[in-house]
């Protein structure tokens, strides 16, 4: 009987706190071979049925009808008391937070759902604690919280895990942890850690010789403090003042020991054969994972042919050894990377429809391979589409060269040659170069053509004009010749050439002063003084005269040397209005060459 070989003794308060209701709850049962504590905490609103006694009270019945250390059945207490308080719930659903310790006299279990806690101390230092199932806890283990802050915090009594959930999550159950004399284990509720630290219950531990000393000593630490709120709080102390050891313990060792060689032995091989299988396994996927990296960065790299072969290699090992998951995750990218290989060929071999079906059905697995390839595939879609507009555009350009809508089919050729070049597609732009040619071609010929009939025409024209001069007299001839200077004048102005202008004008008016037809001078001074004011606006005097100098001076180099005077001597008026002195000297020079060589004529 493991009771009587060991010594525990255990002490507890339990008090409201500052609260009308204690809704907190201890009870221990110490049998011959087991022994179990149990600490809860209501934490639902009810106030009459007391959720914390209804779950310990459960867990107590249910370990003392089959009393054990093993973790499934105690996991199977707590859920059944987890029902037990969905079931006892009338109105309001009842909720606790609990923590569980079984030991066998020799070595200790805890399990926990909620807040309670569980420490272990050993020569006086804390040894083994419990973690919160709480918010602030998960924040705790990120370390976004300080656990010195974890008492205060504001989500430490958000908790994940609570007997009285629909579905109870995970309570967190201990190894097997092995007791020496002189542990002592604590268990505590929310109203005794949120107000004492776990240094202060060392502090007290060092001051009692038995668990009601401690009990009262932490009591009397807590209200000491004098605050003004305190949470219902219930602290138990179990002092394990001598541990059970079996006596026959070496006899059972050396029996367990000739029993296992044999069994040892097998297991020794069977581990031998299990490890380097297991190795094996180990390596194979890890090189099925290398590969799946290696794949990844192939497709990135735009090599989708190794990327499709390092997926090829990773499924032969995915189906080899069964792995479900990796096999349907890996078949999904090795499949995909097949029909972009697939849509390639097709656009290599210019059947770019069905690239563009391929690259296109890409597109819809693209969102279950994480986006793989996809600025490869965008840049594949894009050439496709190009290469079918460049299609296209031959296409039209060949209806319209056959509707003999000349001009539209060289501009659709152009656009084909040119989308062609920047897609690199040397067939396509090589035919928009042929066709483009025989337009140019049958362009050429046409303007020759026409080129012919003009000058045969222009031919005879001036034959004919030659005629009628030479039949004319003086006057008309000099009459014409104004009339050709005011038509000139008047097409200058048009085309906003009003030096040019000006000076027809001039020569037209100097003309019919030759003849003495006065009769058009007004006429004429009108439009010089309009082509005066055209030039002021236009341009400052300098520049005018600048023109009219360079004007002059393309006038004297073709031999026009009365046209070329009239210029020169615009200029050298405006010159000699703004005082430019080396502008009239430049121009007198000119005059003076101007002159000799009209004088020559």
């Amino acid at each position: 009987m493991r009771k009587l070989n060991s010594k525990f003794k255990t002490a507890f308060i339990s008090e409201a706190g500052t609260l009308l209701q204690n809704k907190d709850y201890f009870a221990f049962i110490e049998l011959d071979n087991y022994a179990c504590y149990v600490i809860a905490d209501g934490i639902d609103d009810d106030l009459k049925l007391e959720s914390a006694k209804i779950a310990v009270t459960s867990i107590i019945r249910n370990f003392t009808e089959k009393p054990t250390i093993k973790k499934r059945l105690i996991k199977k207490y707590l859920k059944e008391a987890s029902e037990e308080l969905i079931l006892s719930g009338t109105y309001t659903r009842l909720k606790a937070s609990i923590t569980v310790v079984v030991t066998d006299y020799s070595k200790v279990r805890y399990a926990l759902a909620g807040n309670t806690r569980f420490y272990l101390f050993r020569d006086g230092t804390l040894r083994y604690k419990s973690n919160d199932q709480s918010l602030t806890q998960v924040l705790a283990d990120k370390e976004e919280v300080a656990l010195d802050k974890i008492a205060t915090h504001s989500e430490r009594n958000n908790l994940y895990c609570y007997l009285g959930q629909e579905e109870l999550k995970k309570p967190y159950i201990s190894k097997k942890i092995t007791l020496v004399d002189g542990d002592i284990i604590t268990l505590l509720t929310r109203g005794i850690w949120e107000n004492i630290d776990e240094k202060e219950i060392e502090d007290a531990i060092d001051e009692a010789a038995e668990p009601k000393e401690l009990a009262d000593n932490i009591e009397d630490m807590l209200l000491s403090k004098q605050l003004k709120y305190i949470e219902n709080y219930t602290f138990s102390g179990i002092f394990i003042d001598k541990v059970y050891k079996n006596p026959d313990r070496k006899k059972l060792i050396k029996k367990i020991v000739f029993t296992a060689i044999p069994i040892l032995i097998i297991l020794i091989i069977s581990g031998v054969i299990f490890n380097i299988q297991r190795n094996k396994k180990k390596n194979s996927i890890e090189n099925m994972n290398a590969y799946k990296v290696s794949a990844i960065n192939y497709a990135n790299n735009g090599n989708i042919t190794k990327a499709n072969g390092e997926y090829k290699k990773a499924l032969e090992i995915a189906t080899e050894y069964k792995l479900k998951d990796e096999k349907k995750n890996l078949d999904a990218y090795y499949k995909y990377t097949e029909i972009i290989i697939d849509a390639d060929n097709k656009l290599k071999d210019k059947k770019y429809e069905e690239a563009l079906d391929g690259y296109l059905k890409t597109l819809d697995k693209m969102d279950n391979v994480d986006s793989l390839g996809k600025e490869y595939v965008l840049d594949k879609l894009n050439q496709v589409r190009d290469a079918i507009r460049v299609m296209d555009l031959l296409t039209l350009g060949d209806t319209n060269l056959d509707s003999e809508n000349i001009g539209e089919a060289e501009d659709l050729y152009k656009k084909a040659k040119d989308l062609a070049t920047s897609i690199h597609l040397k067939d396509e732009r090589k035919e928009a170069m042929e066709k483009l040619d025989k337009i140019y071609a049958s362009k050429a010929e046409k303007q020759k053509e026409d080129k012919e009939k003009d000058e045969k025409k222009k031919k005879e024209e001036e034959e004919k004009k030659k005629e009628k001069d030479e039949k004319e007299k003086e006057k008309v001839d000099i009459e014409d010749k104004a009339v050709n200077h005011i038509k000139q004048g008047d097409i200058a102005y048009s085309a906003s050439d009003y030096v040019g202008a000006k000076m027809y004008y001039i020569m037209a008016k100097q003309l019919y002063g030759q003849i003495g037809a006065n009769s058009f001078s007004s006429e004429l001074d009108k439009k010089i003084g309009l082509m005066d004011k055209k030039i002021d606006e236009s341009a400052s005097k300098r520049a005018q005269a600048d023109r009219y100098q360079k004007d002059g001076d393309e006038k004297n180099i073709k031999g026009n040397f009365k046209e070329a005077k009239v210029l020169y001597i615009l200029a050298k008026e405006l010159y000699e209005k703004e005082g430019l002195t080396e502008g009239v000297k430049k121009v007198d020079e000119k005059l003076g060459l101007v002159n000799r060589a009209i004088g020559k004529e």
